[in-house]
């Protein structure tokens, strides 16, 4: 049967390709069956060889795939290719057609941010941009579906396609499809990969070998519905988050090993990406100039910056460097031993933190443009709270002041501290009350809401 199968595949391979591209289109069937690839799971479209439905395979690629294992690098399930330390910064590039898809342009946003707040070595950047070691083009097909590929000599796969008739989805299920597979394209394996139906109701075995799905250490090893972005399929539900075996995947891959000098990225070319996290290394500290405290001009010499925030001691270590708005001012001081300077306006900053990154502040997010999201998360910090206006008692208009309605809430202190605020249906009224020295308004009909947790 699986000569059939085969034989089958290798035909719909030549009735599609011809020259090159069907002697290429050979190699890489062969290679992925000798590496363990079910035939029947591998399919030629369009000119491109494909596996477990979504997965594009270059001629490259699947060479890699024969090669052995090197002792120790086998860290859900990955690839034996992944995206080199030469690569920092990802420049996601949307065409034209792909933006005049609203869903499809705000689920890339939502992908994008998923990959930032891990605060991996690898960043990921909506395009055009500056700075980029390595392009990815997020482009339109047919249908419901998304395709990409794994990397490969050290660079993650180049292409990624979503199928338009996603856009008649949520932004959340859009940016759980987007997610997945830029998962592809930095060498992630289906987290199903050995029984497809766990999934997709249907299917079987994309094949193993011990070489092209490797188990990734402290994740499970068996799949559940809804159990990671990387299952073979998705449901409408999705919410577009991690689960937390996915981040320890993540974690695994791209946090966990060496990390790039500070002094390789050029953090002024992230200007505008606010929010995005780097992490990166610093050596022993010398000199360097760095103007303003606690918020840096971005072209000051981060691990300096980083001592003087009490990140890290001179000798250096691992620190998360936070993309801020530029400042009217910066102030200079002198902590840590290291003199800062004052500065007027610049057009952006940063913050340094440790190797744990800091939360976003709750004042930063617009919750208003989560409405429809119902059930997602948002964790963020609160200083402390001293006012705000709040309509509603535990469920509180999207509009409302979050850190006051914590407050209110009983979620933390006046003092201040980390909320969970989660995305809830408009109400028809909102009732307010006094609590924990808070006054919240009541009001009539509104289209969003939100609860708050610790």
């Amino acid at each position: 049967m699986r000569r059939l199968s085969m034989a089958l595949l290798v035909g719909v391979s030549i009735a599609g390709c011809g020259g090159d591209p069907e002697v290429e289109n050979r190699e890489i069937i062969s290679n992925l069956i000798e590496a363990g690839f079910p035939a029947n799971d591998i399919q030629v479209f369009d000119g491109n060889v494909y596996v477990g439905r979504d997965a594009h395979v270059t001629l490259e690629a699947s060479r890699e795939l024969l090669q052995p294992l090197e002792e120790g690098s086998a860290e859900q399930y990955r690839t034996t290719n992944q995206v080199g330390t030469g690569v920092t910064k990802i420049c996601v590039n949307p065409t034209a057609a792909f933006n005049s898809y609203s869903n499809l342009s705000q689920g890339l946003d939502l992908a994008i941010a998923n990959y930032n707040e891990q605060g991996l070595r690898l960043t990921f950047a909506r395009g055009p941009t500056t700075g980029c070691t390595a392009n990815i083009s997020a482009e339109t097909t047919t249908g419901t579906g998304g395709q990409a590929g794994f990397p490969s000599n050290g660079m993650p796969y180049g292409v990624f396609y979503i199928g338009t008739g996603l856009d008649s989805y949520s932004a959340d299920v859009n940016e759980h499809v987007i997610t997945h597979e830029l998962g592809h394209a930095i060498g992630f394996r289906h987290s199903d990969y050995y029984n497809r139906s766990i999934s997709c109701g249907i299917g079987g075995d994309e094949g193993e070998a011990g070489v092209g799905a490797i188990h990734i250490p402290n994740t499970p090893t068996t799949a559940t519905v809804g159990g990671s972005v990387m299952n073979s399929c998705f449901r409408s539900t999705e919410t577009g988050e991690w689960t937390g075996s996915d981040i320890t995947a993540l974690s695994a891959l791209y946090s966990g090993g060496a990390v790039q000098s500070c002094s390789n990225y050029n953090i002024t070319s992230y200007r505008g990406q606010n929010g995005t996290q780097i992490r990166c290394g610093c050596g022993a500290v010398g000199g360097g100039a760095v103007w303003g405290t606690d918020l840096y001009t971005d072209d000051s010499n981060v691990c300096v910056a980083a001592v003087h925030a009490g990140a890290i001691g001179t000798a250096g270590g691992t620190v998360v460097v936070t993309i801020q708005p530029g400042q009217s001012s910066y102030a200079g001081t002198t902590r840590n031993g290291v003199t800062t300077y004052s500065y007027g306006a610049w057009s952006g900053s940063f913050s340094v933190s440790g190797t744990t990154p800091p939360l976003n502040t709750c004042s930063s997010y617009s919750f208003t443009s989560y409405r429809g999201q119902n059930g997602t998360s948002i964790r963020c910090s609160c200083g402390p709270v001293s006012g705000g206006t709040v309509w509603g008692t535990d469920l509180y208009t999207d509009d409302s002041n979050a850190c006051a309605a914590a407050v209110h809430a009983g979620v933390i202190p006046a003092s201040g501290g980390n909320v969970s605020v989660t995305i809830q249906p408009g109400q028809s009224s909102y009732t307010g009350t006094t609590r924990n020295g808070i006054t919240t308004l009541s009001y009539g009909a509104w289209s969003g809401s939100f609860s708050l947790s610790p």
